[in-house]
């Protein structure tokens, strides 16, 4: 999932450089020519010269010294000063190295740095960087730098006469200082304030829950207007069934559910799958002008779901641009990186409920197939539509995505839940277990077993499904590991950048000095291209900037749906317990002893928190009732709905608008859009309206 505030769909390098106007344009043509003949070399860094980049990690100027204002300092910038002392006894040659980029190469800034020249940096701050500064082939300083935003720096190469360099060539050697011109600013002020804005309002959503503010404001509107309220209706209708009215659009049915405002009936669902916990059927008495009961719909489900996708609209609105709001760029896992996993998981869950109610009102399993294949094929064009971004150049859009990856991780679970489940799996009691024989010596041994069964029934009476997904799991595992491709290895890992399950994605680019410069994405990226072709995949990885990928990738990949599928099958996992158990502290147990294994053994680490999260918010909305899922309910009802549209309005006003180029701006922007979408959730809510698959 990329941002879609931020333009990242330039191409971007490790580095990249601007030229001064002191360079004549002979220079400057020798310069790029030279450049562009290092990129010809594997072993080289791939590196770009342009007069004006964005999205840039250093800038490089030459000319006499110059500190930048602030004005002329971007966002995540600040400006370092390398002057050359006019007593160092020739040129320098000055390298520097990403830390974060893993087993990379340095890269030379400038090879021939003569004395009295100064040269005039603009860093991006989001890294930490190594400089390496050399005379006469020996490397005489070496230092670490750690820049602040807007901060201006100033790095001293200054002779240090009666040092001896490394090598014995010289009695002469350098001395070399870093020391601040200018403050930088506290970044993450802005970033504290926001934070007790959100929980402000949140409390403020606590505070109305308590106090029953909405029931009050809804009679006095009744009292003002002579309103009739939404829970009354003049037409009979079953309690069992809600009363509904649609309107059909296309494939696609809006559903208007004439309910009461403390959501007394059951809502139409909102995901791919249906979610509810429905008590046992009603008899059916036609009745007029009464109040539908309450379903026992478990309220922490679409609060969960609400909080990811609430999550989700931040990240991609950028996060006020800060680096724990972004995916890893390619090793590691941030906040960002959490999003669509517990989306995944969610879903997992959601599968089990719909299921459990088609077998309960006995659906042939041919007519659950055929509604898994419709879901399937409406949600992955979905997705490829919203690919396109209305410009259809369909010899060139991206295939794969968001929505494809979870039709095909849907497609595989629900299938295989279809195909394998039996009504009695779910049953909560355990009489269709064997009868106990009527030895002594015998009971005790069935009376274990039965015990230990009973405990475990919600893994025990689903074999097949179990040995289906880790079946799947391991065909993943043995082809990434055993399985050569191209110029490639079997097994290369490159930096590891962990999101979901064990996913390993090979970066390639300059890694190992540019030895797998062609591995982008290991195996499963050559896969990709050869079913696709590299001009319908995602051409912006995230290596790109720091690892210099020249390599099309595409993060939802179809190899990758393999350990996609298992995340998803932890989230069904879930679904079991809250099916299979029905007391509060059967399935509390359950579900966090889920959360430390899978966390322990870090095969579903997403999916531990998964299921820590949702275990804490099932105790305070659904257990003690503290909290009623206010505000994330909400969009956690009509989640397809909002996801689709922060995607088509998210660059139209009043949805976001440019802004300077500071944290804080940006952070009031990406906040104010994920308020916007809440918003409009909360009025599709309360009109009724919900986007079905």
């Amino acid at each position: 999932m990329e941002s879609t505030h931020y333009d990242r769909k330039q191409q971007c390098y490790p580095i990249h450089r601007r030229i001064s106007s002191g360079f004549n344009q002979q220079s400057k043509q020798d310069y790029l020519n030279i450049t562009r003949e290092s990129r010809q070399s594997p072993t080289e860094p791939p590196i770009a010269i342009e007069e004006n980049s964005e999205n840039t990690l250093i800038s490089l100027r030459t000319g006499t010294v110059q500190i930048n204002t602030t004005n002329s300092l971007g966002i995540d910038e600040a400006g370092l000063n390398i002057i050359t002392d006019p007593q160092v006894p020739g040129n320098v040659t000055i390298s520097v190295q990403i830390v974060e980029c893993v087993n990379c190469p340095y890269e030379t800034l400038v090879s021939d740095l003569s004395p009295s020249q100064t040269l005039n940096l603009t860093i991006n701050t989001k890294y930490t960087y190594r400089l390496r500064i050399e005379l006469n082939n020996a490397t005489v300083c070496l230092e670490t730098l750690n820049l602040y935003e807007h901060g201006q720096y100033v790095f001293n190469i200054q002779s240090n006469t009666g040092a001896a360099l490394t090598n014995g060539s010289s009695d002469t050697a350098l001395k070399c200082t870093l020391t601040t011109r200018r403050l930088s600013n506290n970044i993450y002020t802005p970033l504290i304030v926001g934070g007790v804005i959100v929980l402000s309002l949140f409390i403020a959503c606590l505070f109305a829950q308590r106090m029953k503010l909405t029931g009050r404001i809804l009679k006095m509107k009744e009292r003002f207007f002579n309103h009739v309220p939404p829970q009354q209706s003049q037409s009979s209708y079953n309690l069992q069934q809600p009363h509904v009215t649609t309107a059909t659009v296309g494939q696609t049915t809006i559903c208007s559910h004439i309910t009461n405002h403390h959501h007394e009936t059951t809502t139409a669902t909102i995901d791919s799958v249906e979610n509810h916990h429905q008590t046992k059927p009603i008899p059916s008495i036609n009745t007029a002008n009464v109040i539908v009961p309450r379903s026992k719909r478990l309220l922490s489900l679409d609060a969960f779901r609400g909080l990811a996708l609430v999550a989700m609209i931040f990240v991609d609105y950028g996060g006020g641009g800060y680096t724990q709001f972004e995916h890893a760029p390619w090793h590691g896992i941030t906040f960002a990186d959490l999003m669509f996993p517990w989306f995944i998981w969610i879903m997992g869950v959601s599968i089990i409920f719909s299921l459990k109610n088609s077998l309960d009102r006995n659906v042939p399993k041919r007519k659950l197939l055929w509604k898994v294949a419709l879901r399937v094929i409406k949600l992955f064009l979905i997705g490829f539509i919203l690919n396109t971004h209305f410009k259809v150049y369909l010899s060139e859009v991206r295939i794969l995505g968001v929505l494809q990856r979870f039709a095909i991780v849907y497609a595989v679970i629900a299938t295989i839940e279809v195909l394998c489940a039996r009504k009695h799996m779910f049953s909560v009691s355990t009489n269709h277990l064997s009868a106990v024989t009527t030895t002594t010596t015998t009971k005790a041994t069935t009376s274990n077993s039965k015990r230990m069964t009973s405990v475990f029934r919600d893994v025990f009476n689903f074999p097949l499904q179990w040995l289906a997904v880790i079946g799947l799991t391991t065909i993943w595992v043995l082809i990434i590991y055993l399985v050569p491709f191209g110029e490639c290895p079997a097994g290369y890992l490159g930096p590891e950048r962990l999101t979901i399950f064990f996913f390993i994605y090979r970066s390639g680019g300059i890694h190992e000095n540019g030895t797998y410069i062609n591995c982008t994405g290991g195996i499963t990226g050559y896969i990709d291209r050869i079913i696709f072709s590299e001009r319908h995949l995602y051409q912006y990885p995230t290596c790109q900037l720091i690892y210099g990928c020249t390599q099309a990738f595409d993060p939802e990949n179809l190899l990758g749906a393999l350990p996609t599928i298992f995340l998803a099958y932890l989230g069904v996992q879930a679904g079991r317990i809250l099916v299979m158990y029905q007391k509060d502290m059967d399935r509390l147990i359950r579900l966090f002893s889920w959360s430390i294994f899978t966390t322990a053994i870090g095969i579903g680490l997403t999916g531990g928190l998964a299921y820590a999260l949702f275990a804490l918010m099932y105790i305070l909305i659904d257990m003690f009732k503290i909290w009623n899922g206010c505000p994330f309910q909400y969009p956690g009802t009509n989640s397809i709905l909002i996801y689709m549209s922060h995607i088509i309005f998210a660059t139209y006003f009043p949805v976001q608008w440019m802004v300077a180029e500071t944290h804080a701006a940006h952070l009031a922007m990406a906040i104010w859009g994920t308020l916007f979408w809440i918003i409009i959730a909360y009025i599709f809510f309360q009109k009724r309206i919900f986007f079905v698959l």
